[in-house]
């Protein structure tokens, strides 16, 4: 009987993937943060916003990023594990907040302040993310093919503004309906998507340096990547 091959102890990960697993967990890291800060509601100059709009812009980045060099397909289980990272954050944070603390702990209101305002927001944002994550993705890669490749910019801007409104307003409405007054919530929705334009223009050449990192392994190793959604 033939001696089965042994196996390494280790398999070796392409330079590729390592960049493809740091974008995803940046990716899924700045997803969760967003959606544990977005509770707070802070003013910015003569209106008020969710402080998560510092941090959630940076998801559409990576997203395009994603999109632009492993394609449709990676992007969506990219968003998809982020999905799911949520649903397990809450579950968790769920149990965190109802389990017992001790005789002598004096923080529990305060947890469950922060805490048990986050299923809700959790909740609003993935009915918006699963809708404006994936169609920036679709927005972005159908721009990628009608110009040739080119115009990054474009692609990243047009799939990103779009998107982001559909995500602000679906996620303004249902995190704080009820609970804001319906005219602060426009006025919420009209500063974030501001915020999150002038955020898209700066971040702009964020997207041509990581796309230009992601495809240097490509470049050195030699391999040629099919982009095709």
């Amino acid at each position: 009987m033939p001696q089965k091959k042994a196996l390494p102890p280790f398999i070796p990960v392409d330079p590729s993937s390592k960049k493809l697993l740091l974008l995803s967990g940046l990716f899924i890291c700045c997803v969760m943060i967003a959606n544990i800060v977005a509770t707070k509601i802070v003013t910015f100059g003569f209106t008020s916003a969710t402080v998560a709009i510092l941090f959630y812009p940076f998801t559409y980045v990576i997203a395009d990023t994603v999109s632009e060099v492993w394609g449709k397909h990676v992007a969506q289980r990219m968003v998809w594990l982020g999905l799911a990272a949520n649903v397990i954050m809450v579950c968790l944070f769920t149990i965190a907040v109802k389990f017992p603390g001790a005789a002598f702990y004096e923080g529990q209101a305060a947890f469950e302040a922060v805490l048990l305002g986050v299923p809700r927001i959790v909740l609003a944002s993935v009915i918006a993310y699963a809708i404006s994550q994936n169609l920036d993705i679709y927005m972005f890669l159908g721009l990628r093919k009608r110009t040739h490749g080119r115009h990054l910019w474009l692609r990243n801007n047009v799939s990103t503004m779009a998107s982001q409104l559909i995500d602000t307003t679906i996620f303004s409405f249902i995190a704080f309906w009820g609970r804001v007054p319906t005219g602060e919530i426009g006025k919420i929705i009209g500063t974030e998507y501001g915020i999150k334009i002038v955020l898209c223009i700066i971040l702009t050449p964020l997207v041509y340096a990581l796309v230009s990192w992601a495809r240097s392994s490509y470049t050195q190793e030699g391999i040629h990547h099919d982009h095709a959604a």
